[in-house]
């Protein structure tokens, strides 16, 4: 290993594992470490991410298997011999990213079923005037992520269930996390909300099934967003969902 390196500087908590992949990538290319030279150990590593082991296992395990280094049976982790450039994060934010939408999609769908048994029209009235407000907005353009946030938390108020509702605004609110990590186009996120409208009528029809089908529509859409992110560009993200 080099003399006089870089030091490794402590991350927060968001994304741990794929943000520490991407530091210890940064913390090889920084130090020009080159194949066959060795990484500190995992113990290093955690206390220099002020993070669990577990977190840089996966971190680790996620590199080995892009090929970025190697662990080598009594001797440690090094970079690997035929090491790959390219950064692993946003391919591991892209999987992580998915996992949450398909979560928030199903909980959703409770969230749903509550506020068809039990929603009135004044609370309907509500989620009308944010796709309205969506819908103004896209025929500008322009994707309002704030309206989209709302319209996601206000349907999951209605539902009564405090902590389901609670669960969905933090699943939201991770979404966050991911901003200036992956870049989509506001059209393609516009494409979701004749979605949102088409989940409302169903709602205000009292009709699960379909209110459910526009619920996964929104995800199959939401997919094809991040499938199309380009992992090489890294840069902003418009909220999906």
């Amino acid at each position: 290993m080099k003399n006089d390196i870089a030091l490794i500087t402590p991350i927060s908590k968001d994304l741990l594992y794929v943000k520490i992949a991407d530091a210890i990538q940064n913390y090889i290319t920084q130090n020009q470490l080159q194949p066959g030279d060795k990484l500190p150990s995992e113990r290093t590593l955690s206390a220099q991410f002020k993070s669990g082991r577990h977190s840089v296992r996966e971190a680790l395990r996620g590199l080995e298997s892009e090929n970025i280094i190697e662990v080598r049976t009594g001797s440690g982790t090094c970079v690997a011999q035929n090491a790959n450039s390219s950064s692993i994060f946003l391919k591991l934010v892209k999987v992580n990213y998915l996992e949450l939408l398909s979560i928030k999609t199903e909980l959703e769908k409770v969230a749903i079923k509550s506020v068809i048994e039990i929603g009135n029209s004044n609370q309907f009235a509500q989620l009308e005037a944010i796709i309205v407000k969506l819908e103004q907005a896209a025929a500008e353009g322009i994707y309002d992520v704030a309206a989209d946030k709302a319209f996601h938390k206000t349907l999951a108020e209605i539902s009564g269930n405090k902590m389901l509702a609670q669960m969905i605004e933090k699943i939201i609110e991770a979404f966050d996390d991911y901003s200036g990590v992956l870049k989509q186009t506001a059209k393609m996120c516009i494409d979701t909300i004749r979605c949102h409208r088409e989940m409302l009528e169903a709602i205000k029809k009292r009709n699960v099934e379909l209110a459910n089908q526009a619920c996964d529509h929104i995800m199959r859409i939401d997919s094809q967003v991040l499938s199309a992110v380009d992992t090489n560009s890294p840069t902003d993200i418009h909220q999906l969902g």
